[in-house]
């Protein structure tokens, strides 16, 4: 059988599981390519904006590159037109690298990134009482590549982070909604946010903690990059911004499903868990009609990674998707999406249960190899007398006398291939 692996990790950028439970109010990872224009339109959807140019900006390595060779001129990426429905809270979160600056030049305010409501299209730089909250992004004196984060008060001052290279992901998390709110950080980790406040996080490092928000009360459904200062090359991609007001009680990690043999294995895992029951997982031949595989008990309320698994005994030829499904104690239930994986039929497969086997009988699961010619052979390579039963799809190795406990080899020969599978004997 061609084991065809088709594994879905479920991630937010900063890898917290990604929910459907919460409002996306944009999504652009810049993908597709093409340039910047492809993603401008005067009637935007959730992943288009109103304005994207300047600085010969062009789409490169999944994002947008901006490229400042003298301390002037600006670029930009603006969503003048609102997001559909109104946010009372937002988790933001953009990947950003400094692909190379010139350390000389003062670049205090390199990117400046706002929130709020009343913006243009193109690069003008919002006022004070249109924006809900701002944080900047300085390249730093420290060297090339480098860049900091910086808080933006009003009147100016604030404070920044160390200095970072590479692609990080800044997750902007803030709160409008008139009461406190929890989400789910970069770490997985619960954290409490008041009402006009926001966090800062670069990465799972925690910056800006309970800062306050520039307008309190302020509408938050405009949002602006405006890049207009120092010399150097810059790039900012992955932009999703959602509410943080519908966060699922779990956390999902990853979600795989894996074939072996006649069977598919199916894994998953958690970095927190809130009064969650049982999983449940699903299969389905067309993402129409599903049909139940099996159900694992949850944690419950954790903070710590959860690893689960469940088998399925009977996947079928072609592609089966699968479906998770987590339940909270009081019956809700959440469901994330589905993954595949391909079970190649037209090849014979022979796999073995349970492994250790039995010493007076070993049972074989047979996918397409009913006629397959079987032999036992023992440590030394000697072949090992025995009784061979057949049955559709299954076969089982019968013996007069126990077998001595240790090792045992099976050979499997049909239509000129030949399999080995290694048994212990308890």
């Amino acid at each position: 059988m061609e084991k065809v692996y088709k594994i879905c990790t479920l991630l937010l950028l900063s890898a917290v599981g990604k929910v459907n439970g919460q409002t996306t109010y944009f999504e652009q990872n810049f993908s597709a390519g093409g340039t910047p224009s492809s993603y401008v339109s005067s009637t935007p959807n959730n992943n288009q904006v109103n304005g994207l140019a300047g600085l010969s900006a062009t789409i490169t390595n999944n994002a947008v590159q901006f490229t400042r060779p003298t301390d002037s001129g600006t670029g930009y990426i603006s969503r003048s037109s609102n997001f559909s429905g109104t946010p009372t809270s937002l988790h933001v979160q953009f990947s950003f690298e400094a692909i190379s600056n010139d350390p000389a030049v003062t670049a205090t305010s390199a990117v400046m990134f706002y929130v709020g409501s009343g913006f243009s299209s193109g690069p003008t730089n919002p006022n004070n009482g249109d924006t809900y909250a701002r944080l900047g992004i300085a390249l730093s004196p420290a060297g090339s590549g480098q860049f900091q984060v910086r808080t933006v008060p009003s009147g100016g001052g604030g404070t920044t982070s160390a200095s970072f290279s590479g692609r990080q992901t800044i997750t902007f998390a803030m709160n409008n909604s008139g009461a406190t709110l929890n989400y789910v950080s970069p770490t997985g980790s619960m954290e409490t946010l008041p009402d006009d406040t926001y966090d800062i996080w670069i990465g799972t490092i925690k910056f800006a903690n309970d800062q306050s928000v520039l307008t309190p009360g302020q509408t938050i459904n405009n949002f602006k990059f405006r890049i207009n200062d120092g010399v150097g090359v810059m790039q900012i991609g992955d932009i999703r911004i959602r509410d943080i007001n519908g966060v699922l009680p779990v956390t999902l990690l990853s979600f795989t499903a894996k074939p072996e043999g006649d069977r598919v294995q199916l894994a998953w895992s958690t970095t927190m868990e809130r009064n969650a029951d049982r999983f449940v997982i699903e299969r389905s031949a067309d993402l129409s009609e599903y049909v139940e595989v099996g159900e694992v008990i949850a944690k419950g309320t954790t903070d710590e990674r959860q690893n689960y698994g469940l088998t399925d005994l009977n996947p079928q030829p072609g592609v089966n998707y699968y479906r998770l499904k987590q339940i909270d104690l009081d019956g809700t239930v959440h469901e994330y999406k589905p993954i595949s994986a391909i079970l190649k039929a037209d090849e014979p497969v022979v796999t073995l249960f349970p492994n250790p086997a039995n010493p007076d009988r070993i049972h074989l699961r047979l996918w397409n190899a009913d006629s397959a010619v079987i032999q036992l052979f023992d440590a030394m390579g000697q072949p090992v007398n025995l009784r061979l039963e057949r049955q559709p799809g299954s076969a089982d190795l019968l013996f007069n006398h126990p077998l001595t406990p240790g090792i045992y080899w099976i050979n499997v020969q049909m239509n000129g291939q030949k399999q080995t599978i290694k048994v212990l004997i308890r």
